[in-house]
């Protein structure tokens, strides 16, 4: 068990996306957690949607915390098959 919080933070309409929602997830002490434990936290709450992080480039990192930020995409929005390992693979 991780104590894991996954917070809305905002929603925001994109071009091509339509409303995407930036979500954090962190822990109470701002422990630092795997990527299992921030995929786990959002499924738990958002089983079935699609949702990216974003790298930024080193003049331009905030890092003071372990805060894991997600860019969540509308319920009916699927990645193309490139991007789908699980389609790409045929995997389930």
């Amino acid at each position: 068990m991780t104590n894991a919080l996954v917070q809305t933070v905002e929603t925001f309409h994109t071009a091509h996306c339509g409303p995407v929602t930036y979500l954090k997830v962190y822990t109470p002490d701002y422990r630092r957690l795997n990527w299992q434990q921030v995929w786990r936290t959002f499924a738990d709450v958002y089983p079935d949607r699609w949702a990216i992080e974003l790298y930024p480039p080193a003049e331009q990192l905030v890092d003071d915390a372990h805060v894991y930020h997600l860019w969540m995409f509308p319920a009916e929005w699927s990645p193309p098959v490139c991007m789908n390992l699980a389609m790409k693979y045929q995997v389930g």
